[in-house]
């Protein structure tokens, strides 16, 4: 979680009072995603990660869209020997990614033209679809691409800390490095319910980060990002 028992925003440690009521700046002047994962770093260790293991066999086939610097296939081939692929839209990324050892390639799987031509036991799309002006056209190149299951994982803007904010005249802070980053927002409740419109279901839905125990007990709340396995609609 960080040094803060209460939140861990955007890579570094800040309070309460602020999440609610405080100004966030951008560091990067516009929103570009090599120059994002510049100002990002090489990324190391995050919570999802023993969540996605949880979720998945080892052996497995994975293929990670939007897989970054490949931190989250290093992780998953290092505790399951996964046989993973990623791709990327940063260059960038995607170079750090081959750096360590990680089948990836760039390409933008928001674009008309991006297809995926084989199966795959497990398609992970973690923090991305946020990120793109059409995640239901993502979705639909994914679905049949995936034999076990889709692992979704999203930000919840229906977290007590963006309810808050609201609440007093702000609107909800989920970027890291510019605002342009997030362009859908969903909470819990209506995440289930675009799945249910895509013809998929949430066979699992777990937490990683927030508040620690009330971020079980009531995920709505006090969850920051929740995890999702998904299968199509009616157990395939």
């Amino acid at each position: 979680m960080g040094k803060s028992p209460l939140l861990y925003y955007f890579g570094r440690p800040a309070s309460a009072l602020k999440a609610i009521f405080g100004d966030f700046k951008p560091d990067i002047a516009e929103m570009d995603y090599d120059e994002y994962w510049l100002a990002k770093g090489k990324f190391g260790l995050s919570t999802r990660y023993p969540v996605f293991a949880a979720l998945v066999e080892p052996g497995s086939s994975v293929l990670d869209i939007g897989c970054g610097d490949g931190a989250t296939l290093s992780y998953l081939s290092r505790e399951l020997a996964v046989k993973g692929e990623g791709i990327d839209v940063s260059a960038k990324a995607v170079a750090t990614a081959v750096s360590r050892g990680i089948n990836a390639r760039q390409a933008d799987a928001s674009s008309p033209g991006f297809a995926i031509d084989k199966n795959y036991d497990y398609i992970l799309i973690s923090e991305v679809l946020e990120h793109i002006p059409s995640p239901e056209g993502l979705i639909r190149k994914v679905k049949g691409r995936f034999v076990k299951g889709l692992i979704l994982s999203i930000p919840n803007t229906g977290h007590y800390l963006h309810r808050l904010r609201l609440l007093f005249g702000r609107f909800p802070v989920q970027w890291a490095h510019h605002p342009g980053e997030h362009l859908r927002f969903w909470t819990l409740r209506d995440f289930r319910a675009w799945l249910e419109w895509q013809g998929l279901s949430a066979a699992d839905i777990r937490v990683h980060s927030g508040l620690p125990v009330l971020n079980r007990l009531f995920p709505s709340l006090f969850a920051d990002s929740l995890v999702f396995l998904v299968k199509a609609r009616g157990g395939g």
